[in-house]
């Protein structure tokens, strides 16, 4: 699976306003954006970020962006 560099630029900056976003928020910023994209196709690329440290899951159903230290 590909994933476009425009898409995660897009998925970074829904935490430019707030840092912590639940997995329905960002379901939905994500849904808005790509109205066409199912459901199993945004969360497997929401696996595939946090595979490639863009996103972080503290806790269930939770989501940040990862900073490198």
């Amino acid at each position: 699976m590909i994933l476009n560099n425009l898409f995660k630029l897009k998925v970074q900056s829904y935490f430019v306003d707030q840092n912590i976003l639940t997995k329905n928020q960002l379901i939905e910023l994500i849904k808005n954006d790509y109205p066409n994209m199912k459901f199993g196709t945004i969360m497997a690329y929401i696996s595939l970020l946090k595979t490639q440290g863009v996103l972080d899951n503290p806790s269930r159903g939770i989501y940040t962006l990862k900073y490198k230290d």
